[in-house]
Formats: structure tokens, sequence, C-alpha cells
């Protein structure tokens, strides 16, 4: 699986998968968090048998990159998947990301205290929309 949030290489901090397997969000040095649909094909489950790795294959949706018709003709860059949503952060710290407990919502730690809340909406895309921010090490900044 080939993922993309931009043209030049990014420096990868942290990814996090959503519960239900259904979304993937990662920090980058580039100041960005980006989540990217996922697909999950697995096979009929048997009664009683607990899941393995094995009976998961994440792949990417058939209706992602509007390129994908020419996968087999362009370089892989075209047909990646891009990201659903993005949210921009201040460049020269770095965060780590994981989801909350509200659907299609995302948690934001920084190394420079900073604590961000933001919500992604999967059918109009875009950016998120930031619902908290709060900072530890500087409690007069909050939002």
């Amino acid at each position: 699986m080939q993922v993309r949030r931009g043209a030049d290489r990014a420096e990868i901090y942290s990814l996090a998968f959503s519960s239900t397997a259904e979304w993937l969000v990662v920090s980058s040095d580039k100041g960005t968090i980006h989540v990217f649909g996922l697909k999950v094909n697995s096979g009929v489950p048997q009664i009683d048998k607990p899941y393995t790795s094995s009976d998961v294959n994440v792949t990417l949706p058939t209706t992602g990159s509007s390129l994908s018709f020419i996968r087999g003709v362009l370089p892989k860059y075209f047909s990646s998947e891009w990201s659903v949503a993005q949210f921009r952060l201040p460049e020269g710290s770095q965060y780590i990301v994981a989801f909350g407990h509200q659907k299609n919502t995302i948690v934001i730690l920084g190394m420079d205290g900073s604590f961000y809340r933001c919500q992604f909406d999967p059918v109009t895309r875009g950016e998120m929309t930031q619902l908290e921010f709060y900072n530890i090490l500087k409690p007069e900044e909050t939002f």
C-alpha cells in the first residue's frame, strides 16, 4: 500500500490505525496531520474462531485516486491514495497522533506541550476542524 500527503519526502513521526481499521492517521516533520481511508477485506469469519492477523487484509479503496484508472501506465505517484483530511500545525515540533473516542476525531500531542482535538469529515474531505487546544507548558495559550 502506498499513501501520499504531498510531492516531497517527509519523515513520519507517528501513525495510528482506527479501532475499526477504517482509517490511518499520520504525523510528519512537515507540520501536518493526514488521515487516509483504508478498506478492510476479510474472509467470512468462522463462529467461535478469534481473528488473527492473517484474517484481515488492508488494501486501498477502489474509489481512491481519480487517476487510478491509469495505474499501470504512470508512476506509482499518480495512483497513490491521497489523504481524506489534513490538519496543519506549527513546524519544528514532533507530534504524536491517535484516534479519539468520538467518531472521526483525532487527538494530537506535541512535544512542545500542545494538545489538539480535531474532527474530520470523510464525506466533504479537506481541512479538519479544531475542537480543542491546550498547552500544558503554557496554560495561558488555550482555544
